[in-house]
């Protein structure tokens, strides 16, 4: 794994042009079908973090890992590959293109890096829990050479500041640039369109667990709750669905339907990710790194005056508080482990959120970086969310897998961006999906703790996935 690295496209300084306005409607139509591409979009912005949109296609290079196997592809076409730790072997590539861009660029949080997804089966190696067995059927297939780590390297990007409503495009003078300018090309919507509505109803193929299987499976870690096993459990089930429309098309439509700060539409070949998600895993500037984890849900009222009634009613819930309480505690010893002593803080403890369908509390965890750590440092320390699995977090992710007979893959990892100078922005990947021809994994998951009542956490569930699933003409029964 030795290429040219002085000749690295990277090692050039990042060149930025002023677009003036650009939607980002015309972004997603310019990304051609089946064309390698992402758009990372911030529809909302809840609390100072939806602000850019980024995009991209054609990347110049790939890293991929799947428990201790990884496979390098560099921009002249060439491919190495091996054996060893996914995160030492992810530095390693990244520190090939890794460097501290010049001054100037400051007013941008991205120019140019790796885009893609860590799945949360990554994290399998690095805490000791042992491989999933493969799974078979229809999700076997649907799942079958999904990487667990799936970076695509982007030399030239497009960024739209959402405040300012104005685009930028950044590239670094790699012969050619100029005829690539992708997003000037006038894309048509028609065919997307029309992809978004089937002449076959959308449907669910097959689920991970059954009504009686996931209620069953509440009473059973309220159960290991009682015992001390754990404190607090993530559980999820997995729905298959189909057919689906394009990645580009079901974006649009979840999009439409429940804005949010971190949705992401990552376009490959021969499966995609789709995500709306509201919840920030990590966000790294500079020393700084700050994470916000969401636990707490109740279901939108049908006005303004019923939504504070909720959210008071969500504030004041023991319930949900303690759900929170658990995982700030989890998230601080996390950043605990890179961060210099005393210098983790929550910031903000409890705040309500308004999303399509429902509210969350959601906290604010910072601290400041102690020296200088690469991505899959942080990582090691951090990954999964805890937010995801649940407390204590080795404990949680053990009866997870007891509980639920399918990988999660994306689901419940993290989607986002690695900078060369080591910043990152990264979300939760839930209310995601992927997508493999026509059929999607679409999973959704709650927090189960000893107050958890089987039937309402049942509840919470169907109220999470509403949104998601009636875009797709799916209805969501109670």
């Amino acid at each position: 794994m030795s290429p040219n690295v002085a000749s690295h496209p990277f090692h050039a300084a990042p060149r930025i042009e002023a677009l003036g306005p650009v939607e980002v409607e015309s972004l997603l139509a310019a990304i051609g079908p089946g064309q390698p591409g992402f758009l990372l979009e911030s529809g909302l912005d809840v609390a100072g973090t939806g602000r850019w949109h980024i995009a991209g296609v054609d990347p110049i290079g790939s890293f991929e890992a799947s428990r201790d196997r990884w496979q390098v592809r560099t921009a002249d076409g060439v491919i190495d590959c091996g054996r060893g730790d996914p995160l030492e072997q992810l530095d390693r590539w990244w520190k090939q293109w890794a460097t501290k861009d010049p001054a100037g660029v400051e007013s941008l949080p991205f120019v140019g890096g790796a885009v893609g997804w860590i799945g949360y089966e990554a994290a399998d190696p690095f805490l000791g829990l042992p491989p999933r067995q493969t799974p078979t059927g229809a999700i076997g297939s649907l799942l079958d050479g999904v990487p667990d780590l799936c970076w695509q390297l982007y030399d030239e990007v497009v960024l739209i500041d959402a405040i300012e409503q104005q685009g930028w495009s950044v590239h670094r003078g790699r012969a050619g640039w100029q005829d690539r300018q992708w997003w000037r090309r006038s894309g048509s919507t028609s065919s997307d369109a029309s992809d978004s509505i089937s002449s076959s109803p959308v449907r669910i193929v097959e689920s991970s667990l059954t009504d009686a299987q996931y209620l069953e499976a509440v009473t059973e870690i309220r159960h290991g709750i009682g015992l001390g096993e754990v404190y607090e459990v993530n559980l999820a089930r997995g729905w298959i669905v189909d057919p689906v429309p394009s990645p580009v098309a079901l974006h649009r439509l979840w999009r439409e339907a429940q804005p949010v700060p971190y949705g992401a539409m990552i376009q490959g070949d021969p499966f995609s990710v789709v995500s709306a998600s509201p919840e920030q895993f990590l966000s790294r500037r500079g020393g700084r790194i700050g994470t916000r984890p969401i636990k707490g849900t109740i279901a939108r009222g049908r006005d303004r005056a019923e939504d504070r009634r909720a959210a008071t009613a969500l504030l004041a819930d023991p319930k949900e508080r303690a759900e929170l309480a658990m995982i700030v505690d989890l998230e601080r010893n996390d950043l605990g482990r890179i961060c210099q002593p005393g210098t983790v803080e929550v910031v903000h403890p409890a705040q309500v959120e308004r999303y399509a369908s429902v509210l969350h509390t959601v906290a604010t965890v910072t601290g400041e970086l102690r020296g200088d750590p690469s991505p899959g440092e942080i990582l090691r320390a951090t990954f999964p969310g805890g937010s995801i699995t649940g407390a204590p977090k080795l404990a949680a992710m053990e009866r997870i897998r007891q509980l639920e007979p399918w990988p999660r893959s994306i689901y419940t990892g993290s989607i986002g961006w690695l900078a060369p100078t080591g910043d990152l922005e990264l979300s939760i990947a839930i209310r995601s999906a992927l997508i493999r021809g026509k059929r999607a994994l679409v999973p959704f998951g709650g927090a189960v703790t000893w107050d958890s009542k089987p039937q309402a956490e049942r509840v919470e569930l169907l109220d999470k996935a509403r949104a998601m699933f009636e875009a797709l003409g799916i209805t969501v029964d109670h």
